[in-house]
């Protein structure tokens, strides 16, 4: 089968490296080149870097509604495409060029978590499952209906990372499958049922600490923010205020007095205890503002904290 690819991020480069095994790509399309970090130099996306890595035709379009784009597409004649993290919503023009269409791979049980963040969402709020969805695309946001889906378990360790990897496999998996029953001419389009839900992207303050809630919501939010944006706090301490981001903490189940976000007590060579608003949070690994990973122990030697002291 003649297909197309569209992706731009990490996280879509294993799909693309499968459909290249799988099918004829007639060409790769990722956004444009973007300016990043402080010296703001101009770099490739990795799909790009894939792209070239494996010898495969690239476009890089500014619109996925430019005539010229979509003219050198429709000449292609492709049987579908696959997008993976593309970023961009397709127009209806460009969608209806593919014999089949355009499937998306989109990591979560449709209609639950539509969106950028879907991994992070789904452990930020404590689910225990979620899965794979690969769904035929219309002009909606993650609103088409559903090819394959399939789920998977959250465990209590996971976190984004893990879970990413996790879903990256069995999506592999999910795509194979497609490739088969598309290349036997088996094609399903079943509406997405059930309530819907949104997966912004995540924004560097969504890491804040709120010790207003209960303990196990702080630590799914770090298993949802790990590694990116991470969560954090500030205390004050000599006249200053020290911002800390949280690495590693566990739930303490006995009941600690004392008001929301302060220090209740040690646990000399592991770390400190902060009283949330059900049941209280032991940091164990922390980093300062501008400094190196350490264990929480260590930054509370060093910062000369005492019991008492609020977090905010």
């Amino acid at each position: 089968m003649k297909t197309l690819f569209l992706g731009t991020p990490a996280i879509a480069v294993p799909f693309l490296e499968r459909l290249h095994q799988q099918t004829s790509i007639q060409s790769v399309i990722t956004n444009p080149d973007q300016p990043a970090g402080r010296g703001y130099e101009v770099k490739s996306s990795p799909v790009k870097e894939a792209a070239l890595r494996l010898g495969l035709p690239l476009l890089q379009p500014e619109k996925a509604g430019e005539p010229g784009f979509q003219n050198a597409v429709r000449q292609m004649s492709p049987d579908f495409g696959l997008a993976v993290a593309y970023g961009k919503l397709l127009p209806k023009s460009l969608l209806e060029i593919p014999k089949h269409g355009f499937l998306n791979v989109h990591f979560s049980l449709l209609p639950a978590y539509r969106g950028a963040a879907p991994i992070q969402w789904a452990l930020i709020n404590g689910e225990t499952k979620t899965g794979v969805t690969l769904f035929w695309l219309d002009e909606g946001m993650d609103t088409g209906p559903v090819f394959l889906q399939r789920e998977l378990p959250i465990l209590p360790e996971d976190d984004a990372e893990s879970l990413r990897e996790k879903l990256v496999a069995l999506g592999l998996d999910v795509l194979d499958e497609a490739i088969r029953e598309l290349s036997l001419g088996r094609q399903t389009a079943v509406p997405q049922a059930g309530p819907a839900s949104k997966a912004p992207m995540l924004k560097k303050e969504d890491g804040r600490i709120d010790w207003s809630r209960p303990a196990q919501a702080i630590l799914n939010q770090l298993r949802g923010m790990t590694p990116w944006p991470g969560i954090y706090a500030t205390v004050d301490q000599g006249g200053r205020s020290i911002r800390l981001k949280v690495l590693k903490g566990e739930r303490v189940q006995a009941g600690e007095e004392g008001p929301v976000g302060a220090v209740t007590r040690l646990d000399s060579g592991e770390g400190f205890v902060i009283k949330c608003n059900g049941g209280s949070l032991k940091v164990l690994h922390v980093q300062p503002e501008g400094k190196k990973s350490m264990s929480a122990w260590d930054f509370w030697q060093g910062a000369r904290l005492k019991v008492g002291d609020h977090f905010r």
